[in-house]
Formats: structure tokens, sequence, C-alpha cells
């Protein structure tokens, strides 16, 4: 999963033209440029049954960084727009669920954060 989601979000021209390459697992690394795009996975339950394998639902925490707020909120519109409600391979559905903001530091620096909170059906 990890590597689809990633693969999903840098074939996105409208996410690559505001952050480049910059999406990250786990956080930015220090200095890092901004705006930026941080995958966390908060949580994965795996849907097994009786006749084989069945799928993982991860929820995926994606962060979208900017250096001020009205960069962050273009971001998470952008990132909304690419992954809500999309299936694409092994990803078999993505749903939105729920979103917040915060300021805080990131990629060692002060910066404005749109967090999002995503349901990925996943099977390998």
């Amino acid at each position: 999963m990890d590597e689809a989601l990633h693969a999903l979000l840098l074939a996105n021209a409208a996410i690559t033209a505001r952050v480049g390459q910059r999406v990250f697992w786990g956080e930015a690394k220090q200095g890092e440029a901004l705006p930026a795009v941080v995958l966390t996975i908060i949580s994965a339950v795996d849907h097994a049954h009786m006749s084989g394998g069945g799928y993982i639902v991860y929820r995926v925490q994606v962060d979208c960084i900017g250096a001020d707020r009205p960069g962050a909120r273009l971001l998470s519109r952008d990132v909304m727009a690419a992954i809500n409600r999309t299936r694409n391979g092994s990803i078999r559905f993505i749903q939105s669920d729920g979103e917040r903001e915060t300021v805080g530091d990131a990629a060692g620096q002060r910066a404005f954060v749109v967090q999002q909170d995503y349901l990925i059906t996943w099977r390998a």
C-alpha cells in the first residue's frame, strides 16, 4: 500500500506542480522546502475470511504542509481531488475520513498543516 499511495500522489500533475517530489512517509527531512506532503499510517485492520486473505483497511494521515495557510489549503484540496473516492490497482478504495488544521513545526521550520485522514482499502 505504501508504494501504491506514494506513486498515486506523485502521478498527479496538480500535486507535483506544488511539491515536486516532496512526498514523504513519516516525516519531511530537516530543512526540506515547503510545501510538502507527509504520510503516516495510523492503523491497519486485516479483514480476513475463511476462504482466504481479505482486505486490509489502513487509516492514513496525510499532512499537507505549507509555509502559510493558503498554501497548505490549496495543497490539501489537490490531494483530496486526487485520491478521495479513488480506485487504483491494489488500492480498492480511498475514502476521506476527516480533516483538521494546525500550526506547528515541520521540516525544522514553522509551518501550517492541514491534516487529512483517509481510509484506504487495499488487497495485495
